[in-house]
């Protein structure tokens, strides 16, 4: 059985342009949008494609993605729009966050930040951080990353990334030091960024009234049951989100994020490693005795 290529979070340059592509030259430099969905269905319609109703297709899985030296743009993504123009003066390191930082940007866009005085962000990798960082350009005035490593929140407090608190949730109860920091009243936003499913219902219990939950995470598909206080939802107007993917629309804010400097993505990419060394790049991403945060992987 034939294996795709993997490899979605990408910035690259266009090394020659088929039929169909009239618009897309040679030279030109693009983040590619990962989801393409069948552009039929009525969320397609408003341009939801990451909620396709018959089930979005995705680069790096349904075709060959970026992990090699070139890969091909399926027309079906250039018809959508999945070409995202990338300004000069950003380089394709800071291009790779785009993807990323698209889906938080999707996923924040139901939580008022700008009303927010603390928001919590559940999960301290890449994912977390870029969560925490949307939030904070968004008008959050405090921003706290929980996470059980007590070594990657050092890692990340040195690295002076403009959030506010790093607090080790395995050595320090959350719900108390939520408590503590807000005079009792609980946080206005809680991001579950990392992938265990206890931590939404940990995550109900930091929320002030009015407050807003975002499942960020996907859950493992053969466990992804968790008890929740319905109660809390109930009588504190608790507002429960989810978070898929991204679209158009969200690439675009992304790379503004970035081209602006609203998110500075500079101080993210921790290690850069040639293609040849693909084995080593993965092993960097997954010990945790390296301190990594985006590891980039240059053909």
């Amino acid at each position: 059985m034939d294996v795709a290529i993997v490899g979605h979070e990408l910035s690259g340059t266009v090394a020659s342009v088929g039929d169909g592509a009239a618009d897309v030259k040679e030279g030109e430099r693009y983040a590619v949008q990962t989801v393409i969905g069948c552009n039929d269905c009525p969320m397609c319609a408003k341009e939801r494609q990451n909620l396709c109703e018959k089930g979005f297709k995705a680069i790096g899985y349904a075709w060959d993605g970026a992990f090699a030296e070139y890969m091909i743009m399926p027309k079906v993504g250039v018809d959508q729009g999945c070409l995202i123009p990338m300004p000069d003066d950003l380089g394709d390191d800071l291009g790779t966050l785009v993807e990323p930082l698209s889906c938080c940007v999707n996923g924040m866009r139901y939580l008022p930040c700008e009303e927010m005085e603390h928001v919590v962000i559940l999960g301290a990798g890449i994912i977390g951080v870029l969560n925490g960082l949307v939030a904070k350009a968004r008008g959050a005035k405090c921003v706290t990353l929980m996470d059980p490593m007590q070594k990657r929140l050092n890692m990340l407090e040195r690295m002076d990334l403009g959030l506010d608190h790093y607090v080790n949730n395995r050595d320090m109860d959350p719900v108390a030091w939520v408590r503590n920091h807000t005079g009792g009243r609980g946080v206005d936003g809680v991001v579950v960024a990392a992938s265990v499913k206890a931590l939404a219902s940990q995550g109900l219990r930091l929320l002030a009234r009015g407050g807003h939950l975002s499942v960020f995470a996907g859950m493992s598909k053969q466990d992804p049951i968790e008890p929740m206080d319905l109660n809390l939802i109930h009588y504190l107007e608790l507002n429960v989100h989810g978070a898929n993917s991204s679209v158009r629309r969200d690439y675009f804010e992304a790379r503004d994020l970035l081209e602006s400097g609203k998110v500075d993505g500079r101080k993210l990419v921790t290690h850069t490693f040639p293609l040849a060394d693909f084995n080593a790049a993965f092993a960097a991403q997954a010990d945790p005795d390296v301190d990594s945060l985006k590891v980039l992987i240059q053909p």
